[in-house]
């Protein structure tokens, strides 16, 4: 709680006096402090406190209680000019030593039953203004991105504090209690406000357009105080709560688009040559081979990729893709090998046994057909499957032609 200290409250009361605690001749009669704190909020972000304090002193009693720090006051009685209406001079004293600091201009005033004296004023208002930011970042991005979604709630303040009466909003005593974030997409979390007046957390959208609500419970106490003459306060302290809310609209997670790879049919042959030497199967496909005639081949089947898969969203480029070979199809040709492969689906690392014992004129080729069965599996953990159809052209030559 803010209690502004007494010397303050009386400074403009006694002419910029370094009054604290005051002792009074006699002691004014006060009825409660009433405090009224009204909230109003708005679905834009805005929201506002107002505290209403009221009090009523009347004149000095006869009885005297001293409250002494550095001062006190003396009040003395002068006379009634009129009914209802007393005339006082104001002595203040040093507590210390009991001397007089004003003995030469004595404070004057008067008090009726009709206004408070010595400048009171019997009503004072007090408020805050609060401001709920809420921003998404980035605003449009790929769906199943990841977003941070940001809120802070910003305070503005006007104080009523002055020699005997107070009213204001406790400035330290503003929390925010929990927040409760609705993301727009039928996801809603709520976490607690741990002292902080932001907000950071964060969400993946899937596809589409959103619009982000962020609401904040607010909790604080309002105070009201009126002050008598020997700078007693009477005081009131109420609670309040509110909720205030405000959104980032047109929050946008824009389709992805997984574009598939190109990709070629080819193989890489091995086997013994008529000289014994051994060729052993490439990583790299070919689309055209040789082989020469009557020589057992292991055909190794071998995507040819032309270009990779990738991701695009919104125009742009934001992800890669890796392509491997599943399995594939062998389909029926020309196979003179005595343990020659069937047509079939067959897993990626198994080779087609073949063999072919006549060249063909020219530059003729057997062709091999087969089907691809690919993987592509993308930056964001997304794998698509494709097929994909061709051949490999196998040129044979006389064993004694080498290439």
């Amino acid at each position: 709680m803010r209690l502004p200290p007494l010397r303050y409250l009386l400074l403009a009361a006694f002419g910029a006096l370094a009054l604290a605690h005051v002792g009074a001749g006699r002691v004014a009669a006060l009825d409660p402090i009433n405090v009224v704190v009204e909230t109003w909020t708005s679905d834009n972000g805005h929201a506002y406190v107002g505290v209403h304090a009221a009090g009523h002193w009347a004149a000095p009693a006869t009885r005297t209680d001293f409250v002494c720090s550095d001062y006190y006051s003396e009040w003395q009685f002068q006379g009634a000019p009129q009914a209802y209406y007393n005339f006082w001079w104001i002595f203040v004293h040093r507590c210390d030593d009991g001397s007089t600091v004003n003995f030469d201009s004595p404070v004057t005033t008067h008090t009726s039953s009709e206004r408070p004296g010595i400048g009171i004023a019997p009503i004072a208002f007090g408020d805050l203004s609060l401001y709920l930011s809420v921003a998404v970042e980035p605003v449009t991005a790929p769906a199943r991105s990841e977003r941070t979604v940001t809120a802070e709630l910003t305070a503005g303040w006007r104080d009523w504090v002055d020699d005997a009466i107070s009213a204001y909003v406790v400035r330290n005593s503003i929390r925010v209690e929990r927040w409760t974030v609705d993301f727009g997409d039928g996801t809603r979390r709520t976490f607690p406000g741990d002292g902080s007046d932001r907000l950071a957390t964060t969400h993946v959208y899937g596809e589409g357009t959103f619009d982000v609500i962020v609401t904040a419970r607010v909790t604080g106490q309002a105070y009201g105080a009126f002050f008598s003459p020997a700078g007693v306060p009477y005081e009131e302290i109420v609670p309040f709560t509110l909720d205030i809310s405000n959104r980032a609209s047109g929050v946008a997670a824009l389709p992805i688009e997984y574009v598939p790879p190109v990709v070629a049919v080819g193989g890489s042959p091995s086997g013994t040559l008529a000289d014994g030497s051994v060729v052993a199967p490439d990583v790299d496909g070919h689309t055209a081979v040789w082989w020469p005639r009557g020589l057992h081949c292991e055909l190794y089947v071998r995507p040819i990729i032309e270009q990779e898969g990738f991701m695009r969203s919104g125009g742009v480029v934001i992800g890669g893709a890796t392509t491997r070979l599943v399995s594939y199809r062998y389909e029926r040709g020309v196979n003179d090998a005595g343990d020659a492969t069937a047509p079939g689906r067959y897993d990626a690392d198994l080779p087609i046994a073949i063999q072919w014992n006549t060249p063909l004129p020219g530059q003729q080729a057997y062709p091999v057909r087969l089907v691809l069965s690919l993987e592509t599996t993308y930056d964001d953990g997304t794998v698509r499957t494709s097929e994909v159809s061709g051949e490999v052209a196998v040129t044979v030559i006389y064993s004694a032609v080498s290439h």
